[in-house]
Parts: C-alpha cells; structure tokens; sequence
C-alpha cells in the first residue's frame, strides 16, 4: 500500500529535508516527473541526477499516471474518463477532449502510462489487468481512432512462463527507443509486476506478459509494492537508459533506482525521502 504524506511533509522532504546525494554525471542530463499524494500533487525534479532539489505544484485534477511524450515532449496525463496535458512548469492541466471507448475503464488501483514511440500512442495497464491505449489528436491519415481512448486484450502471462495463470499486478510500463522530437523505427515494451516482483515484457494490443527477471538489488530478490513508476529515455534509438521509482515492502521511503532491461537488476540512485508515488515519468533535460 501506498504510504500516505502530508502536503507540508512532501514540501519539506523535497525541498530541503532529503539530503539525497547527487547522482553520477551519466544520469544528470535527465528531468524526471512523478506523482504524489493519491496524484494530487506534481513533483518535477530538474535533474534526477539531484533529486532532492525539487518543485510541487499542487494539480485541479488528480491523476492517476503520467507519460513524457518523446514526439512532442509534452507530458501527459491520465485520470479517468479524461487525458490532460500537464505543464511540468505549473502543473496546469489542459482537458484534451478524449473520447473513452464504453469499456475503455481501469478499476481502482495502479496504472502503467508510457507512449509507444513508434506510433506515437500511450498504452494505460491497469493493475486489474486493463489494457488501454490513447490514440492523440491527429493520430494516422483520418484514423477514427484519433483522440480516443479503446481497449484491447487484457494483460496474461503466456503459456509455460513462470508466471502462467497467475493474475499480473501491472503498476508501471515503459517503451524503448524514446528519442526525442521524433518517432522511433521499433520499440519493445517493457513492465513491472508487484505480485510476481518481475520486469516483464508486454506485447502491446496482445495483452501477452512474458517475464524477464526478478526485480533484484545486489544480487537479492526484492518486494515491491505497486507504488512508484518506470521510465525509459533513449539518447539515440538503440541506447536506452531506464529509471524505476520504487517502494520495496516495509520500507517508509521510495528510492530511484536504474532498471537493467536484460535481467531485472536494480541499482540504487537515491533514497527520496518520502513514498507514495504512483506516477513516474523522465524526460532528456532541456
């Protein structure tokens, strides 16, 4: 479960209180978006190279996920029944006028938002094992799909994998190749899954789950809650370099971790001094 913060405990954790050191230089150039406080409240860290040094704006409209869109680096968000656009600056958010398919729904509990830049469209997993995908304005050449937001086969994991015939516990998905200000030639998705404490890969409108790896630190299997996120930013397509913000079960704190997409290995960043996220997003610093 989430851990449940104060607005003037999230001010003071993330403004001066965290005394997280900086992170190495590879990671610097990085801005990173996440969500607090059941999503009411934006936390924009500059550089996730320092993540103690931080803004919050408080939001009109609680989100459940957000997604950095590479195409446009516009950041996105997703609460139900509606997609806003955020401003990472201000944490205004501006209704995009999406239509929800009758059974485009996520129950209650996490989401997983990441655009897929290969077609320019953001996939919503629900922990519940919804699988939804946001086609934007202007998607395709008159594609009746454009602004709306439908559903396809839910999330299962494929015969003989580890996990078969287990109910996934979907909470966050990130895409390869997200370069910047343009659309990317292939992508693979990837996702965290809190009950089997996995990354997993996720084949888009098939709903198929095939796992990767457990989630490790140092070498040792860990807990997850379904608190946090996951990220992926691509300097050039082919060179990906992923971000996890994760709760390990027990802990009072979240912690930024870098994710290996080969065996699920985590390495510790940084603790963020607070948890309860439930929305992670980063972007290429501007």
């Amino acid at each position: 479960m989430s851990t449940q913060i104060s607005a003037f405990a999230l001010t003071a954790a993330m403004t001066g209180a965290l005394a997280a050191p900086a992170i190495a230089d590879g990671h610097a150039g990085m801005m990173g978006y996440a969500l607090a406080e059941d999503g009411a409240t934006l936390v924009t860290m500059a550089s996730i190279g320092e993540p103690d040094e931080v803004q919050t704006f408080a939001l009109d409209m609680p989100l459940r996920a957000i997604a950095y869109r590479p195409v446009t680096s516009q950041l996105i968000g997703y609460a139900d029944g509606m997609v806003y656009e955020v401003n990472a600056m201000t944490g205004a958010l501006t209704d995009l006028g999406a239509t929800f398919m009758d059974d485009a729904k996520i129950n209650t509990g996490a989401v997983a938002f990441d655009f897929n830049n290969k077609i320019d469209a953001v996939r919503a997993v629900g922990s519940d094992g919804a699988n939804l995908v946001y086609f934007p304005e202007g998607f395709g050449d008159n594609d009746e799909r454009a602004n709306s937001v439908r559903r396809f086969t839910d999330a299962f994991y494929v015969d003989g994998d580890n996990s078969a015939g287990a109910d996934p516990l979907i909470f966050a998905n990130a895409y390869t190749n997200a370069i910047a200000g343009a659309t990317a030639a292939s992508t693979a998705q990837y996702a965290l899954d809190a009950r089997a404490n996995a990354l997993v890969t996720l084949a888009n409108n098939a709903g198929e789950l095939a796992t990767v790896g457990l989630l490790t630190v140092d070498g040792q299997p860990v807990d997850v809650t379904d608190a946090g996120g996951f990220d992926i930013v691509s300097p050039a397509e082919g060179t990906d370099m992923a971000y996890a913000v994760l709760q390990i079960d027990g802990e009072a704190t979240a912690r930024l971790y870098a994710v290996d997409l080969a065996t699920g290995a985590l390495t510790d960043l940084a603790d963020l001094g607070m948890g309860g996220f439930t929305g992670f997003a980063v972007s290429k610093g501007m």
